[in-house]
């Protein structure tokens, strides 16, 4: 990729400060650029970086203008990371060129699935019957997908993704590797007489809408009756487990190893971080922010933040917090004036 800050200016919609004509042949962080490359400042504590760097070009938000310093050339944008992340789509499309569709001759396609125009398929991967797949999709290697499924179009496939029996994938759909759809759903019923887990066997299935990026190794159980369902446009990072009959809205952001348990619902555009764990039959209000390590065991109100474990608003959450560090302290206090209260205590006896 070479473009000048002319171009980079024009493909962004940034007002640019310096020579029209550097050229940038790439991206990076503050500290990491050289002087063919782009970077960008978001947050503002990163802010005395812009003036550490060897960068060709910085993305700006237009608040810096009133902080002069660092690289000559600046772009002036409201959103510098989405103008960074438009170069770095140039790169990629430089970097992974699209190759003519080709379906493997090692793959196995079942001759009663149906494959859409200018689909690839990789080597080993099984396709089984009844399926269908849209046009475009590409399909990596050792992929599965299985019977009566359906896949959109424009869909990218990962190598080692498994598609269960009847699920069902939207367009424009990402699949990490490893990641699963349509494993059986945690059910059991336990024997009151002999204590025996009997397995309930899961018959629904899973359901992503448009627009749905799943990381590596996610893995959606189907739903023991109905759907499992996964709402447009929300993204799920690596290593997320999702139980059967949950349902997620539209446009919510789950990161790495969150665990939902099974019937619970999920509003649109909540955010899940990181290793936080809602508990079954629950519902998380639209724009709920369930924050890092939370444990959930109620509902969580729309638009709130909630922190803790057991689950507690935010303000509430941190104050319990700045409490707990000085516990220690409060139990001294609390030694001390009781042995004094015991002493007054046995002199008032003797007395």
């Amino acid at each position: 990729m070479r473009m000048t800050l002319r171009e980079v200016a024009a493909l962004t919609g940034a007002a640019l400060e310096g020579n029209p004509e550097h050229v940038i042949e790439g991206a990076a962080g503050l500290l990491e650029a050289q002087s063919s490359e782009v970077a960008f400042l978001e947050n503002a504590k990163y802010a005395p970086h812009v003036l550490r760097s060897a960068a060709g070009a910085v993305f700006l938000p237009p608040a810096s203008r009133a902080h002069p310093g660092g690289p000559a050339n600046r772009l002036y944008c409201e959103q510098p990371r989405w103008a960074h992340a438009q170069v770095l789509q140039l790169i990629k499309q430089e970097r992974w060129k699209p190759v003519p569709p080709i379906v493997s001759p090692k793959a196995e396609i079942h001759f009663e699935a149906r494959l859409g125009k200018d689909v690839s398929v990789g080597p080993f991967t099984i396709i089984n019957r009844r399926s269908i797949v849209g046009e475009r999709t590409q399909i990596g290697a050792q992929v599965y997908i299985g019977m009566n499924a359906r896949v959109g179009c424009d869909c990218v496939i990962h190598p080692q993704v498994v598609i269960g029996d009847y699920c069902e994938v939207g367009d424009r759909v990402i699949l990490h590797p490893g990641t699963v759809l349509g494993s059986d759903g945690y059910g059991y019923w336990t024997d009151p007489k002999t204590g025996e887990h009997r397995k309930i066997q899961q018959v629904g299935r899973v359901v992503l809408e448009n627009d749905v990026e799943l990381g590596a190794n996610v893995t959606i159980d189907r739903a023991t009756t109905g759907e499992t369902r996964v709402g447009a446009g929300t993204k799920i990072d690596n290593l997320v487990q999702l139980g059967h009959n949950v349902t997620l809205g539209r446009n919510c952001l789950l990161i790495s190893q969150v665990g939902v348990a099974g019937s619970t619902r999920v509003g649109n555009q909540v955010i899940l971080a990181g290793q936080a764990g809602i508990a079954g039959h629950l519902t998380i209000g639209d724009g709920a922010v369930v924050t890092a390590q939370t444990g959930v065991m109620s509902d969580v109100a729309p638009k709130s933040i909630v922190f803790g474990s057991p689950a507690r608003p935010h303000r509430e959450a941190m104050k319990l917090q700045a409490i707990f560090s000085k516990l220690p302290e409060i139990y001294e206090a609390f030694r001390q004036l009781k042995a004094k209260v015991s002493g007054k205590e046995t002199l008032h006896a003797e007395g």
